[in-house]
Parts: C-alpha cells; sequence; structure tokens
C-alpha cells in the first residue's frame, strides 16, 4: 500500500505548483475578505480537491486494469486514496495555519493562537469529510462525472450552515463544561464513523467494478 501512495504523490508532481500558485491567487485577493479563519479552511479545502486529480490521472492512463494484475488487493487500493487524501489534508491544514498567522498579523481584528488552532483543527475536518464524500462518488462514477458532484458537495453544506446560522439564534444558549466536553466527544465519535462509513462503501463499490 505504501508503493500505491508514493505512486499518486510522485504523479501529482506538476498538480502542486498549480494549487500552490491558486493558494497565492487566493490569498492575495481574498486573504482580508476571508479573514485568517477563511484563508485556513480555503487553503485546507484546496489541497483536500487535489484527491479528485489522482483519479483523474489514474483513468487516462488505464492505471485501473493494470492494477488489476497486480499483487495488491483492491481493498489496498481503496486505502491508498484515503491515505493520499489524509496527507493532502495534513499539507493543507498546516499551509493554512502557517497563512492565517501571516494575514492575521495585518487584520483589524486579530485573533490568538489558540484560536488559529482551532480554526485549522476545524478546516482540517472540513477537508477530510470532503474526501469522506467524494472518493466513494469517485469509485462509483469515476472522476469526469464526480467533479460536477463535487461542486453540489461544497456548495449545498455550505449553503445549508449559512441558512441555519441565519436562523438558530445561539445567543444566550449556556452550556455545561461537561455539555462541552460531550459534543466534542460526539463530534470525534461521528467523524470517526463518517470515516469508517466512507471506507467500508468505497471497498465494497470498488470490488464489485471490472476492468
Amino acid at each position: 500500500m505504501k508503493g500505491l501512495i508514493l505512486k499518486d504523490l510522485y504523479a501529482m508532481g506538476s498538480f502542486y505548483r498549480n494549487t500552490l500558485f491558486s493558494m497565492i491567487i487566493v490569498c492575495a485577493c481574498f486573504g482580508f475578505s476571508l479573514g485568517a479563519e477563511g484563508v485556513a479552511a480555503a487553503t485546507a479545502i484546496m489541497c483536500a480537491t487535489m484527491i479528485v486529480s489522482t483519479f483523474t490521472l489514474d483513468e487516462r492512463c488505464g492505471w485501473p486494469g493494470f492494477a488489476a494484475a497486480l499483487p495488491v488487493s483492491r481493498k489496498e487500493s481503496v486505502l491508498a486514496k484515503y491515505g493520499v487524501h489524509v496527507i493532502y489534508c495534513f499539507a493543507g491544514t498546516f499551509l493554512g495555519f502557517a497563512i492565517s498567522i501571516i494575514v492575521n498579523m495585518f487584520a483589524e481584528e486579530k485573533l490568538s493562537l489558540a484560536e488559529l488552532g482551532i480554526c485549522a483543527v476545524v478546516s482540517f475536518a472540513i477537508a477530510m469529510l470532503f474526501g469522506f464524500v467524494i472518493i466513494p462518488i469517485m469509485f462509483r462514477f469515476g472522476a469526469e462525472k464526480a467533479r460536477f458532484i463535487m461542486m453540489a458537495v461544497i456548495a449545498l453544506p455550505t449553503i445549508a450552515v449559512y441558512l441555519l446560522a441565519d436562523k438558530v439564534n445561539l445567543e444566550g444558549m449556556e452550556l455545561t463544561d461537561m455539555e462541552i466536553k460531550l459534543m466534542y466527544a460526539d463530534a470525534v465519535l461521528g467523524f470517526l464513523l463518517i470515516g469508517l462509513a466512507s471506507c467500508a462503501i468505497s471497498i465494497k463499490i470498488y470490488s464489485k467494478k471490472e476492468f
């Protein structure tokens, strides 16, 4: 499985420059309007979307058919994709955190380092969730069709959060320390369950494919 991960990381060589250039453009044009937290999230998600490009490259060079003849199980092939996605999310989160510190230095309302750290953790979770949703879709429909679905995957949750934030009033809501800890525990548990479910679905889909 290590070889499969390295294959994707090396094959994406030219995409790294393009993604880094896009990050620079986004930060230069929208850095102050997005704020430090917005830059952190945007950078993490941009890196997370590179997993889609790995599927595109695989399809163009006929890798799935070639991999079927190798002594590599389909489960390992699926888990390798998730491994690559984790690496991209970590890289995007680290870059986003570093860039958010720079943006925060010039912001009018500065955030503390702890707040920037929380933004980085949330950005990592969002980027990972993106992969949990899109990877099974790419295994099922292929990279080209999944690109259109990806737009909905990004747009619909954003609209939903915006509408909920507009209607839900959190002012005056007081939570005890125990309730806050339970919320954190529930969030972590839910995150892990979604990840495991995503892996299981992808393995099931890929195991039934014929090349």
